[in-house]
């Protein structure tokens, strides 16, 4: 999980001998790289003369959005009015963490492989990850901008709170279906999981040819009929768990 609370937080033994023998790491996106953070933050914009409010269908219905925004959060949609509502997703993917301050794998990571001076790769770049989003239809963006404030936070069946049960359980294929029952990935799962693992195994197949890696991507890209562990198994790779 890219973010996680510190107490469900976990890293085994057995990760860190796996991470001690590795070469390199390898992330879905490499954020030690500055040139991949500057270009993040340039294309976090809209295109000149677009706000948020050109994803509402009037004025109406963006001003209820951005009034549940601020009772259900406390967010000001103002500062968001010219960003793309990808920093706004992600805002509200943080918001539904139960701590002020979660714990990311990968800057942990990062932090780990700087201090072993491991080569770090990216399986993509920041834009192509925010170009998903810029190719989805203005109206799925809108919806989930919306459903994503009308979750019940205490729903255990479909919330942060079984998701993380999951992922704590190890167990990828219920936390697979339940990332795509998800608004964010309902009608999108091929464009934000399935298409990007298949894209990912080209370089995969490569530099796992040449060395040693220690591979961490999100927990939602390693089970389902596309999942990265299915398709290693199929390109003929011995896949094992490490407990």
């Amino acid at each position: 999980m890219h973010s996680i609370c510190k107490d469900d937080y976990f890293f085994t033994p057995k990760m860190k001998e796996a991470l001690a023998g590795s070469e390199q790491l390898v992330l879905e996106v490499d954020l030690s790289d500055p040139a991949m953070v500057n270009q993040y933050q340039q294309h976090l914009m809209l295109p000149e003369g677009k706000t948020l409010r050109d994803f509402f269908p009037d004025e109406q219905a963006y001003t209820a959005f951005c009034k549940q925004l601020n009772d259900r959060y406390g967010i000001d949609a103002t500062p968001f009015v010219r960003f793309k509502p990808f920093l706004l997703l992600s805002m509200l993917s943080m918001k539904q963490l139960d701590c002020a301050m979660p714990e990311s794998y990968e800057m942990n990571l990062l932090t780990e492989a700087g201090n072993r001076k491991l080569p770090v790769l990216g399986l993509e770049s920041s834009l192509s990850q925010l170009q998903l989003f810029d190719r989805m239809p203005e109206a799925d963006i809108r919806r989930m901008l919306e459903e994503s404030l009308q979750e019940d936070p205490q729903a255990d069946s479909t919330g942060q709170e079984a998701m993380v049960r999951h992922y704590r359980n190890q167990d990828i294929e219920a936390l697979y279906k339940l990332i795509v029952s998800t608004p964010e990935f309902r009608q999108h799962e091929k464009e934000l999981i399935s298409g990007r693992n298949v894209q990912w195994m080209n370089t995969l197949m490569h530099t796992l040819a040449d060395k040693s890696n220690f591979i961490a991507v999100g927990a939602g890209h390693l089970g389902g009929p596309q999942g990265l562990i299915r398709l290693m198994r199929n390109a003929g790779l011995k896949v094992e768990p490490v407990l």
